[in-house]
């Protein structure tokens, strides 16, 4: 099992966490920590997700999508 760390610097919109969840989970993936928060002053969002690759889904496969 394979573990990584996914962090995330965008404009903040709704959605975000919904669609990194969602893309984590159908490519094999359980989270297994996340941080997040928006910053009102710039408008930016800023996320940390920890997870595991439970079907060995690599790093590459991860990238590409």
């Amino acid at each position: 099992m394979s573990a990584f760390a996914l962090t995330v610097t965008c404009r903040s919109t709704r959605g975000i966490v919904a669609a990194i969840s969602t893309y984590l989970a159908e490519n094999g993936c359980n989270i297994t920590d996340s941080a997040q928060f928006d910053d009102r002053e710039t408008g930016n969002f800023f996320m940390r997700v920890s997870f595991n690759s439970e079907t060995g889904t690599t790093l590459e496969q991860l990238s590409d999508g």
